[in-house]
């Protein structure tokens, strides 16, 4: 028996964007289910709900035209796979500390690494750091948010600052990783100073204590938090946020070689 119309509705109004599974599990059905196959194309038939991907589809409002509707990319990404969380720009973009805002969503799933068109823009799967799966930590310093009523994941202010710092090419190249960081108005430094224990990457350390050293007045950067990381430095020099020799420069108390716009901050928002 198929549910009553207005507890379809209902669940449609609640859910902007939904799986397969959750559709199922409101109306009483199995997941794999004939009959949820069958709602599932009467309602996209109808004009009631549009595919994001093969599980995953997005309410269409009753004002609108599926072909008319922007679907949040941020609330779709979410419910591509049950591990994901929403990490790098489009963390910086969730935190409201993005100098740009950028199509691509990135989300941190220990599933295949792809890029991926889809009707609301491209989505890159990125792995977290094999560390924290090691550590069996990958949902460390995340948090949830409301996003059209919907709960989604995303990594904490800490564990995004790190992150494009460690991969700024994800996250739109050192300039934008460089700008969007300076928009970073709180965080909790011994956070960040824990997570980059936790990953163990000593070129990391240095990134991540110079730029911790050129914020500490506005951050409140203690001296503790600074030797916690110098004391993770590499033993020699090398290359972050994508320097190239020739045209880099070198920070000595952190060993390490930054673009030379990123260490002079001679560009506009920084």
């Amino acid at each position: 028996m198929s549910p009553r119309p207005h507890k379809t509705a209902s669940f449609l109004s609640a859910h902007p964007v939904f799986t397969r599974t959750e559709f199922a599990v409101a109306l009483g059905h199995q997941t794999r289910s004939a009959n949820v196959t069958s709602l599932l194309r009467h309602h996209l038939r109808a004009g009631n709900i549009t595919r994001v991907s093969r599980e995953v589809f997005a309410a269409v409002p009753a004002h609108l035209s599926a072909g008319r509707m922007m679907i949040d990319r941020f609330a779709a990404a979410s419910k591509l796979r049950p591990d994901g969380i929403l990490g790098y720009h489009s963390a910086l973009e969730l935190h409201g500390a993005a100098y740009s805002e950028f199509n691509e969503v990135q989300l941190v799933s220990a599933g295949r690494t792809e890029l991926v068109k889809l009707p609301f823009g491209p989505c890159r799967f990125v792995n977290p750091p094999k560390a924290l799966v090691a550590a069996g930590g990958t949902n460390y310093l995340s948090m949830t948010m409301d996003r059209q009523g919907l709960a989604i994941r995303v990594t904490a202010v800490e564990r995004t600052v790190v992150d494009v710092l460690h991969r700024p090419e994800i996250a739109g190249g050192f300039e934008e990783v460089v700008k969007s960081l300076d928009l970073v108005r709180y965080l909790d430094p011994a956070r960040v100073a824990d997570y980059v224990e936790l990953l163990g990457n000593r070129s990391l350390a240095s990134v991540a204590g110079w730029w911790l050293e050129k914020r500490r007045s506005t951050l409140g950067v203690t001296d503790e938090i600074l030797s916690r990381l110098r004391a993770q430095l590499p033993r020699s020099k090398h290359y972050a946020l994508g320097a190239k020799p020739g045209a880099a420069t070198l920070v000595e108390p952190w060993r390490v070689l930054l673009p030379v716009q990123a260490v002079e901050a001679t560009f506009e928002g920084v």
